[in-house]
């Protein structure tokens, strides 16, 4: 063999070899980082790290770009929440990451928003409450009672770091009730949801109501997360 092939064989080699070495050491950051994530949101989610090389990320200490996603979160009352994540600059260490910026959309789907409602009435199962939506009007309809005969309308704003409800027509079957009725019978329904001391310092920035349920996108400042 030349001395050129020898030279072309060795350099393809060391190609190989460094791909396969970016291909593992990837697979595994990413593995560590959705775990570590997945164990605070009680689910398991996909992370990707960028097109900068890994190895050249892990040598600066630094991963400039952090993409998870995940379905099925758990976090406060919501149980099934959907989420996309953008983390900027993470670092980690051993007990903890530290971000410099986070963007996340969260899309609370029909089914978690019936799930809360129902916990907030004192029925934990769930059974003859649920919930739909109205894009076009931006309203959330709660349906309850009885073959869901009691139709409740909600027009969800934001207030500062709350979710507000703001209660319109509530109707059984076609009959609209008083409004003092109406309060009697939905005293326990929730007007507002919670979103202070989040997870990165996230804070709600956009609200809108989707054909699948609530979406909320959110913005965090530099944050620290402890290990799980």
């Amino acid at each position: 063999m030349s001395p050129r092939l020898v030279v072309l064989s060795l350099m393809g080699a060391l190609l190989v070899a460094g791909v396969c070495a970016e291909a593992v050491v990837r697979a595994a950051t990413a593995d560590r980082l959705a775990e570590r994530m997945g164990n605070r949101l009680s689910t398991t989610v996909d992370v990707g790290l960028g097109t900068t090389p890994v190895l050249y990320q892990i040598t600066r200490g630094t991963f400039p770009n952090v993409e998870v996603s995940g379905d099925g979160a758990s976090f406060r009352n919501f149980r099934g929440v959907d989420f996309d994540a953008h983390l900027s600059n993470v670092r980690r260490d051993s007990s903890q990451l530290d971000v410099s910026s986070s963007m996340v959309t969260a899309v609370l789907p029909v089914a978690a928003l019936a799930d809360t409602v129902s916990q907030a009435m004192g029925n934990s199962g769930g059974a003859g409450i649920a919930v739909s939506t109205d894009p076009g009007a931006g309203e959330l309809v709660v349906h309850a009672g009885p073959a869901q005969m009691v139709t409740v309308t909600m027009k969800p704003q934001l207030k500062g770091d709350s979710i507000t409800l703001q209660r319109g027509r509530v109707m059984v079957g076609k009959r609209a009730l008083p409004d003092d009725l109406a309060g009697q019978l939905l005293g326990q329904v929730p007007d507002h949801v919670d979103l202070s001391d989040l997870p990165l310092d996230l804070r709600p920035d956009h609200l809108s109501v989707t054909d699948q349920g609530l979406q909320v996108d959110l913005k965090g400042s530099r944050a620290t997360v402890r290990a799980a």
